[in-house]
């Protein structure tokens, strides 16, 4: 896309402060990466490079930033890998709405188009998508839809405080299955899933995050590791849940382990465990003892701060391979509460 009017080009770290002032302007006055800069660079700062994981449409009269577009590739958790990420995951999307310009409405697009662009050989996969961003990537013909919500409740709880309603079944056991922590992806787990993740994105991405602690839960068989769940706990009043938020290996291996989940559970004293996913089909997670959340359920999603309600997290992708997603992709399980 042609513009005489904007330059479309990524965000250069001297332009920091201009860019912090957009998102406090335009997005948040109490946006995260307003008050943390931190958190900004560990999702968005590239060490060997002059420039930010941000692209940006820059007015040439004025200088101004009038539209931008965050991202995070796969390639930041796992450089060791590849120079071409598997996946681009964009986050932040904003134009100005107050410019008159008449290129102006042309400026959402145009940042997305340029990061397309830059990564012609990635896939794109965007999550928590606002309802005018639906609109535009469904306009666009890209896959679309929200991600399946599952859980597990805790029937040792007797009176649940994040969770309400929760279904509940008996506690079977299947002695085949171990579900235990580990502090490394287990020697030996193959992955199938697309983008693929290895234990140098896990290290990266989740137990070298800054501020939030991650825990490992392996699922083996008979000592064969088949599965790893990232997950992260989260208390509220006293009251705690767990959410899996990343997995990697091969959750169609499993047979029915809420047993083994219940256990766990009850050891964490935790009224429930959940999962967000896009990619894996439904029977897979139902088979291996998860309900899917109804609407006679409450399993909440947002705990910075906390709301008590089910959120649906839409999802678009641009891939050339089926695409496995979780909440720990992209910029989801993201601090909003933390200061400077």
């Amino acid at each position: 896309m042609k513009l005489k009017n904007y330059t479309v080009r990524r965000c250069k770290k001297d332009e920091y402060d201009k860019l912090i002032a957009f998102l406090h302007d335009y997005w948040s006055a109490n946006h995260v990466f307003c008050r943390n800069k931190k958190i900004f660079e560990f999702q968005h700062g590239t060490a060997e490079s002059g420039e930010y994981d941000f692209v940006i449409a820059v007015h040439n009269e004025s200088g101004e930033i009038h539209a931008v577009l965050g991202y995070i590739t796969t390639t930041r958790y796992n450089r060791n890998d590849t120079e071409v990420p598997e996946a681009v995951y964009g986050a932040l999307w904003k134009a100005r709405d107050d410019v008159k310009d008449k290129e102006a409405g042309k400026l959402g697009l145009a940042v997305l188009q340029y990061l397309l662009k830059a990564y012609p050989n990635s896939d794109y996969i965007t999550l928590g998508l606002s309802k005018d961003s639906q609109s535009i990537y469904q306009a666009l013909h890209f896959e679309f839809g929200a991600m399946n919500h599952y859980y597990v409740a805790n029937p040792a709880i007797n009176e649940f405080f994040i969770a309400e309603s929760p279904e509940i079944d008996g506690e079977e056991d299947n002695g085949e299955y171990v579900i235990r922590e580990v502090k490394e992806v287990p020697a030996g787990m193959e992955n199938r899933y697309h983008p693929d993740k290895n234990a140098v994105y896990i290290e990266n991405r989740y137990l070298k995050h800054p501020f939030y602690h991650y825990s490992l839960l392996g699922v083996c068989k008979k000592e064969e590791p088949l599965c790893l769940w990232v997950t992260r706990e989260i208390e509220v009043e006293g009251h705690r849940c767990i959410r899996i938020v990343d997995m990697i290996g091969d959750l169609e291996k499993i047979e029915n382990i809420k047993g083994q989940v219940i256990a766990y559970l009850k050891e964490r004293d935790a009224e429930y465990i959940d999962c967000y996913n896009y990619g894996i089909d439904k029977r897979v997670f139902l088979k291996a003892g998860f309900k899917e959340v109804g609407k006679a359920t409450i399993i909440p999603n947002y705990f910075e701060p906390f709301e008590k309600k089910n959120v649906d997290i839409h999802y678009a992708a641009y891939a050339k391979k089926p695409i496995v997603v979780f909440k720990g992709d992209g910029d989801q399980d993201r601090p909003n509460l933390i200061g400077i």
